[in-house]
């Protein structure tokens, strides 16, 4: 009598073909990716927002002083930097870390935006905040609302400086879109990026030095094309960094909340980053993507472009299969400025939508009047004579 047929060898086999033919998904972060022991982290490419590494992402956390920047954006985007500020005596009595502002005194606002952003100043953050809302509340209300338009919908805020609150919190990624709208803006990054400041210290034989509290940008923890951004430290927040670098055309954001070792965990994103992406250019800002007619217009066409070069950090390959996606009307109507908005370029990556620029027109583009139509018409019956 023959035995049962032993099947574990062919079982076996069969279940090694499956796991081959359908491998496992894909874990969140790309292979080679470093382990982090944040609680949450981000790895962003500047120029496209795309999210090169993920950990907690949408987690909301404490953000302490990365919250400043933020305060920076308002006052740079509501105020001049020439603005004289009037210290209050609540903005001098904030607790924590200060500049030892005093009731009365009068400083620019540039001044206390280098206090702010090196120093990382509670009391600099209220007297900016009163400046530019009228108060601390009316600012904090600005935050939040600006935070929304600007795609941090996971962020709320009780006040301009970080100290704890229960109502204050922010994530890993909100923090890197408002660090790569912050950058955007050339006096903000000409701040982040100053490792030491001098500003006036009214009533006193000396000025104030200001350090950059980021260590990116000089000493021991210094990396190669840091451009810096903001620290931030609570005991209920831990420690929290928000950084920025660039290397060959490449700018990569990086943001860590709650870190064992903030700065080590930095370097190792940004490596990441460095090492396995590289920037690719998708569309010049000056190369005509479309052309598109124009009624009732001196010139009956008119070239769409690109609002900026359009730039994506991919792997190596990754550029075989992206795609690009236009959004234009049938046709436009005069009178188009040349860089009026008219519609959307989107750039995909298979399924994943990696940047979306704005298409504009190309060249201004006048109304005909009424009398070049009547000028047309009389040429026209005096040729068919």
């Amino acid at each position: 009598m023959r035995g049962r047929p032993r099947r574990g060898p062919a079982i076996l086999f069969l279940l090694l073909l499956v796991l081959f033919a359908f491998p496992p998904p894909a874990r969140a972060n790309a292979a080679g990716a470093p382990e982090v022991e944040a609680k949450a982290a981000v790895l962003m490419d500047g120029a496209s927002g795309r999210i090169l590494y993920a950990k907690n992402a949408h987690l909301p956390l404490p953000p302490a002083s990365t919250t400043k920047i933020m305060t920076a954006i308002l006052a740079l985007e509501n105020g001049q930097l020439g603005d004289r500020v009037r210290v209050s005596r609540r903005a001098a009595e904030t607790a924590e870390a200060s500049i030892w502002l005093e009731e009365g005194e009068e400083l620019s606002l540039e001044d206390l935006l280098y206090a702010l952003l090196l120093q990382s100043a509670n009391d600099a953050a209220v007297a900016i905040a009163e400046h530019i809302g009228g108060s601390q509340e009316e600012f904090v209300a600005l935050m939040n609302r600006r935070a929304r338009e600007l795609g941090a919908r996971q962020t709320h805020y009780a006040n301009p400086h970080g100290l704890d609150d229960p109502q204050h919190y922010s994530t890993a990624y909100d923090l890197a879109v408002l660090a790569r709208h912050a950058l955007a803006l050339p006096d903000f990054r000409r701040f982040v990026s100053t490792p030491k400041k001098t500003i006036p210290w009214p009533g006193h034989p000396w000025d104030r030095v200001l350090h950059n509290r980021n260590r990116l940008l000089q000493g021991s923890e210094a990396y190669p094309g840091a451009i810096g951004v903001k620290t931030g430290y609570t005991q209920k927040a831990g420690s929290c960094l928000v950084a920025a670098a660039r290397r060959n055309n490449l700018e990569l954001i990086a943001v860590v909340l709650n870190s064992p070792n903030m700065y080590q965990e930095i370097k190792s994103l940004l490596d990441y980053g460095f090492a396995c992406y590289q920037p690719t250019l998708v569309a010049a800002g000056n190369e005509h993507l479309a052309v598109l007619p124009v009624s009732r217009g001196k010139a009956r066409r008119v070239g769409i472009v690109p609002e900026k070069d359009v730039l994506v950090a991919l792997r190596p390959g990754e550029e075989r299969r992206l795609i690009t996606v236009l959004t234009l009307p049938e046709r436009l109507e005069a009178p188009i400025s040349r860089g009026q908005v008219v519609g959307k370029l989107q750039v995909r990556l298979g399924d994943e939508a990696l940047t979306t620029v704005d298409l504009v027109a190309g060249k201004t583009v006048s109304r005909r009047s009424f009398w070049s139509y009547f000028v047309e018409a009389l040429l026209s019956i005096f040729s068919l004579g």
